[in-house]
């Protein structure tokens, strides 16, 4: 090791940034069911292979995404969502940095994206990614109606230290990740119009087991009845809070609107 101060490659400074945005299993799924929720899906299924030792899979019926987009979809710092700081007060997605795709291919063995917009539905095309978010191929087509399936495979493989750790804990991670997902069954997926929420585990035998599954009901207690079973409400008493919040009255002058 030399003692001289220089500059990190590239490639080193992707994975190591990547490593502080995408920290565990729950993580990833996080960034990817979120991504489906910002893309208006209404169905969204999970599914896990091996505590995600092997698979991480996430498929929705949102939009797709459009053939212009294929490019820079995985492109750090890409992004539909804003286009200058100004309009960070005006956001109203989950994800808006451009980060999460790109560190999940930095993080991975193999990232795979299948997409499909409403115009080119019933058939859907393959984008494979490599480790800086680029696509090295887009020829494959397959059956797919509208929406997004992305797969990843050996999450944290580039990082030996944080795989083996990853396979030492893959249950407890696991857990975190279920934990994680019923929230989002809760709240976000009880908001709009509902969204139906699905969460499977494979084992290494090929067998799937169904740990979460919500009917896309935009009653809260119907999510907690799908999830806990009706004596799931028994000890629970519905509040009505409300709070007066002050105006801020640089993001009124920012949108050209009256506080009044």
């Amino acid at each position: 090791m030399s003692g001289r101060i220089k500059a990190i490659d590239k490639t080193s400074v992707h994975r190591i940034t990547s490593s502080q945005v995408v920290v565990d299993l729950q993580t990833a799924i996080k960034e990817l069911v979120e991504n489906s929720l910002d893309a208006g899906a209404t169905v969204i299924e999970v599914r896990i292979k091996e505590y995600g030792l092997k698979l991480i899979e996430v498929i929705d019926n949102g939009t797709g995404i459009s053939k212009d987009d294929y490019e820079t979809v995985a492109l750090k710092h890409h992004t539909s969502k804003l286009s200058s700081f100004e309009d960070l007060t005006t956001v109203e997605t989950f994800g808006f940095r451009g980060e999460a795709l790109a560190s999940l291919c930095a993080l991975c063995e193999s990232v795979t994206v299948t997409t499909a917009t409403t115009e080119e539905a019933p058939m859907g095309t393959v984008l494979q990614l490599d480790r800086t978010g680029r696509v090295t191929d887009k020829a494959g087509r397959v059956a797919r109606q509208r929406g997004t399936t992305v797969s990843l495979t050996s999450l944290f493989t580039p990082l030996p230290v944080r795989r083996k750790e990853f396979e030492r804990h893959a249950k407890r991670e696991y857990g975190k990740a279920l934990n994680l997902l019923t929230a989002y069954a809760l709240v976000p997926c009880t908001s709009g119009t509902g969204v139906k929420l699905t969460v499977s585990h494979v084992s290494e035998s090929g067998k799937k087991l169904v740990q979460i599954q919500t009917d896309g009901s935009t009653l809260l207690k119907n999510s907690i009845t799908t999830l806990w079973g009706s004596k799931g409400l028994e000890n629970l008493t519905p509040i009505n809070l409300k709070f007066q919040v002050e105006p801020d009255s640089a993001l009124f002058r920012r949108r050209g609107l009256s506080e009044r």
